[in-house]
């Protein structure tokens, strides 16, 4: 079996209302979660979706006072989005019926197979980060007016497709006015924060100014007069 060491930072429910089954499946998800929570019925289970931290729900279907099906449809009423997989032992076409339209993982027959439940958590979970992941780099992009686009995160800049090369102190000085988009960054700011410390002609900034223009295009970077420079960035 698997380590699945990634579902250490993400916490489950169980809503199930057997005391054997529930233990079973405490003791063994607890291995891999960080934080498994649990419920004997649907309003338990709803009062801690909402008031805990959860990442995915594992709720059997039929349970006192409220079952599973009514706990999940009273969540999505929320427009709640919470990944859910369903556990029973009953697979008639009414119970299925009630089950499809509340946007479920899956739905397992009892008795389960932990390492279903695993994988499943697996699958949620990788296709979260990449989505996260994704999310995070666009993040890290940026259009300049010129039309040329940033990557901080990989370090790339590109205009229509075609990369335009950068020496390491012009991608410093591209990353630095990025990063301060907001402000104007004065020649003395641009020196100590580029150079550290280290003495440099008057002229090194405005000369780094001058060649990263001729790369990312001179209505990139705009001078205001005795204060310093600004990034253009495409809001």
């Amino acid at each position: 079996m698997e380590s699945y060491t990634e579902f250490k930072k993400y916490s489950i429910l169980i809503a199930e209302d057997d005391p054997i089954a529930l233990h079973s499946l405490v003791n063994i998800l607890k291995r891999y979660f960080k934080n498994v929570l649990t419920a004997v019925n649907g309003f338990e289970a709803y009062e801690k979706a909402l008031s805990q931290k959860i990442d995915i729900i594992l709720t059997d279907m039929r349970m006192p006072n409220q079952d599973g099906a009514d706990f999940i449809k009273q969540l999505r009423k929320l427009d709640i989005n919470m990944p859910v997989i369903f556990m029973s032992a009953h697979t008639d076409s009414k119970t299925l019926l009630r089950i499809i339209p509340l946007n479920i993982i899956d739905y397992l027959v009892k008795p389960i197979q932990i390492d279903q439940v695993l994988h499943l958590c697996h699958e949620l979970f990788k296709k979260k980060e990449a989505i996260l992941s994704e999310q995070q780099a666009a993040k890290h992009l940026y259009q300049l007016y010129s039309g040329v686009v940033v990557d901080l995160a990989h370090k790339v800049v590109t205009q229509e497709g075609e990369m335009i090369l950068l020496t390491k102190k012009e991608f410093e000085l591209l990353s630095l006015l990025i990063k301060n988009k907001q402000s104007v960054l004065s020649k003395t700011q641009i020196e100590y924060l580029l150079w550290d410390g280290e003495i440099v002609s008057d002229s090194s900034v405005k000369t780094l100014v001058k060649k990263l223009r001729t790369k990312i295009g001179e209505e990139s970077i705009t001078t205001a007069k005795n204060l310093g420079y600004k990034i253009c960035i495409v809001s």
